[in-house]
């Protein structure tokens, strides 16, 4: 666009070269072409030094967003088979795991209740930062820093019933969350996952997820996190990739989740991150860890960071 204007700029010059000398030959007055043109000339650097100076003292573009995600399957949270002494042990030590990242999104799948996400919360670090996203009868959280965000609605529904025509072995539910960026005002919605692990019914419950969204968050990036109960091949045939969605372990590592597995006892990966751009924001994934070490879940929580860029 600048490049266009100095065109304009230049020509408008050579305009008033041709009507300087015009005039200085029909008045007859002793103005000499050359020096007309030699101050058209001097006029127009002026003006092109002008803009060159405009442009290179413009704004900065704005630095992108950069979202800290967590996504972790917590084992049934709300009681336990890791062989911690007590609950308040195996939530003490899932918080501290989480808090040495500062997330701004924490994704709980397998929580077991409310109280059991809350209990997390309540050890972590700066913990009056976060609040708890729940909902009725579900088995998935998430927690929110609302430091960094604030809550624009949430909502709850089912997706999937025990014994239902796809063969979900449980009720499944979807949990949401609409969140504003308090810096940028940039909105996104977030979405913890924990869908069935018989193979139809959990391919039928992502696709449910994903259609929702579409139809009724149309404009802005949303973000699912958590345990997908499917490798990659099998998520490849859900509506996830067909609909544009990107897996931000491949995105981060160019390889699926960087190749640690995340269900160790089968080595496998079936915990994602996956995202997808909005109308005026657009997502990329430039983080991607597992989170080693001996921790009171049989999954290995996963880090992500998510740029957000206009």
């Amino acid at each position: 666009m600048r490049n266009t204007k100095r065109i304009a700029l230049v020509l408008l010059a050579g305009l008033m070269v041709f009507g300087l000398a015009a005039c200085a030959t029909e008045t007859g007055e002793e103005t000499d072409a050359t020096t007309a043109t030699d101050a058209v000339s001097e006029t127009v650097a002026k003006i092109t030094a002008a803009t060159t100076t405009a442009a290179t003292t413009a704004e900065p573009e704005p630095e992108p967003i950069v979202l800290k995600i967590i996504a972790a399957n917590v084992q049934n949270a709300d009681y336990d088979r890791s062989g911690e002494a007590t609950l308040a042990d195996k939530y003490k030590k899932l918080a501290d795991a989480f808090s040495a990242t500062s997330p701004d999104l924490v994704f709980l799948p397998e929580s077991g209740s409310t109280l059991a996400a809350e209990e997390i919360r309540s050890r972590m670090a700066n913990a009056s930062d976060y609040e708890v996203v729940a909902g009725a009868g579900a088995n998935v959280m998430m927690l929110y820093n609302k430091a960094v965000f604030t809550l624009v609605s949430q909502g709850c529904q089912q997706i999937g019933a025990k014994d239902d025509e796809y063969g979900s072995k449980y009720d499944r539910y979807m949990v949401w969350a609409k969140l504003r960026h308090k810096e940028s005002d940039a909105q996104i919605v977030a979405v913890p996952i924990h869908v069935d692990y018989a193979t139809e019914a959990c391919k039928a419950q992502i696709n449910l997820i994903v259609n929702y969204l579409k139809t009724n968050f149309p404009k802005i990036p949303f973000i699912l996190g958590g345990d997908f109960n499917l490798e990659m091949s099998t998520i490849n045939q859900t509506d996830l990739v067909s609909e544009g969605y990107q897996n931000a372990g491949t995105t981060a590592t160019r390889k699926i989740n960087g190749g640690a597995a995340t269900f160790p006892e089968k080595g496998i990966i079936i915990d994602f991150v996956w995202y997808k751009s909005g109308l005026i924001y657009k997502a990329k994934a430039t983080t991607y860890k597992v989170i080693m070490g001996a921790l009171p879940t049989d999954h290995r929580p996963i880090y992500v960071e998510i740029e957000l860029k206009k």
